[in-house]
């Protein structure tokens, strides 16, 4: 597989872990990450429920010894102390060489701040693999981060 093809490919399987949050992680949004390294998955995870470790925290301690891998996310690593330590900070602690962002944290306390933090330590950061499927992962997060209003689906019989 190309370099391309292969961020491609790992990157959707990362969206696949995310998409294993749904009805679980609210109010937070749903997140998969695999890291890897050469050609191989070495771990896996994705948030499995608000308040509990993010998916990045997940594949790390599912990948064990992660030096010098490729993470891949599905949405920016998180650099806030909130119910859970930062993701940038177990990102780096695990001296993960790479790092491939689907989509930019709409949230104000992440806003690129994760990715800045990141590549900052010397972390090659890349942004925007399968961007449009990771936002769909997660239309209600998105909306609520970006225009301050719920998502809401109604139906009129």
């Amino acid at each position: 597989m190309t370099g391309d093809g292969r961020d491609h490919a790992f990157m959707a399987r990362a969206l696949q872990l995310g998409r294993r949050g749904f009805y679980t992680t609210d109010p937070n949004p749903r997140v998969g990450c695999v890291i890897v390294r050469g050609d191989e998955i070495i771990g896996e995870g994705w948030h499995e429920r608000a308040g509990g470790p993010h998916a990045e925290v997940a594949a790390l301690r599912d990948a064990g010894d992660a030096t010098g891998a490729t993470a891949y996310v599905t949405l920016e690593p998180c650099c806030h102390h909130g119910r859970t330590p930062p993701c940038t900070d177990a990102l780096l602690e695990a001296r993960i060489a790479r790092v491939v962002v689907a989509v930019k944290d709409p949230n104000p306390g992440v806003a690129g701040e994760g990715m800045a933090k990141l590549v900052a330590a010397g972390v090659d950061v890349e942004c925007g693999i399968l961007e449009g499927e990771a936002r769909a992962l997660n239309p209600g997060f998105m909306q609520r981060m970006q225009i301050g209003r719920p998502f809401v689906r109604s139906k009129i019989a």
